[in-house]
């Protein structure tokens, strides 16, 4: 069964200190078939060294970490410059505007690789911007 993990779970899983790490921790370490996203990599390493988070790691830390849980553990699936502008195209009738089109391309990108579970913590954004897919959103539980 392929779980795909948006950004949120990851920071969580990874951050003792975020409100939800324990379940997201969990969630993620039981993944026989993890999948992320190439972009949320880079999203994850932003709010590892410099972001809103209690802890800032330094680039090698964050990158190791990463590394470590992510790089030989997950599938990685990138978009194609098509499937971004697909996206971008299709965001007008879904409501997505500012930040939530990186939510709709991580759903794009769960789609790609036919994600059986897709887990995040905003779980309000996942479901308005695909809602066929609404069965397989969750947000990790305890």
């Amino acid at each position: 069964m392929k779980q795909f993990f948006d950004t949120s779970v990851l920071i969580a899983a990874f951050v003792e200190d975020e409100l939800h790490h324990s379940e997201c921790a969990r969630v993620v370490a039981a993944a026989t078939e993890g999948v992320v996203y190439l972009h949320g990599l880079a999203e994850c390493f932003s709010m590892l060294t410099g972001g809103r988070l209690s802890v800032r790691l330094t680039a090698e830390s964050a990158s190791r970490l990463l590394d470590a849980n992510v790089a030989g553990r997950m599938e990685v699936v990138s978009l194609s410059p098509v499937d971004v502008m697909q996206v971008l195209r299709e965001s007008h009738a879904l409501g997505i505007r500012g930040g939530g089109i990186y939510d709709a391309l991580h759903l794009a990108a769960a789609r790609k690789a036919e994600a059986d579970e897709i887990f995040t913590l905003n779980l309000r954004h996942f479901q308005a911007f695909a809602p066929d897919l609404s069965d397989r959103i969750k947000r990790p539980s305890a």
